[in-house]
């Protein structure tokens, strides 16, 4: 049985929607270029555009990311206190405040990235 490779081409108008977060200094820019709204929507899809209609996009919603507080804990392995920087007392000392463990007293601590309540 023999195989033949054909190419099959066909001219349609199409819809293509993408949902994307960027900054919202970059939303703006892109939103007012007709050009670059043009390229994210045919970026990693196979099709090539004989022409464009209407072009437009529209903000879904506007948030802010926050990076999360780093957390710590005390580094007196015997007292197990976690918490954030807003969580450890503060001491006053003949030099100024010292940050101290709420728990033990102690003044040296481990950081790590962020504190996750359980429940």
């Amino acid at each position: 049985m023999e195989h033949v490779d054909i190419t099959l081409t066909g001219v349609a108008n199409v819809k293509i929607t993408k949902n994307v977060t960027l900054p919202k200094s970059e939303a703006e820019k892109l939103l007012s270029d007709d050009g670059k709204i043009q390229a994210l929507l045919t970026r990693h899809n196979p099709i090539e555009v004989k022409s464009w209609g209407h072009v437009f996009g529209e903000k879904q919603r506007e948030f802010t990311i926050t990076k999360p507080e780093p957390g710590y804990s005390c580094a007196n392995h015997f007292c197990g206190w976690v918490g954030i920087e807003s969580d450890k007392a503060e001491v006053e000392k003949p030099g100024g405040s010292v940050s101290t463990c709420p728990e033990c007293g102690g003044s040296k601590f481990y950081t790590f990235q962020r504190v996750v309540p359980r429940g």
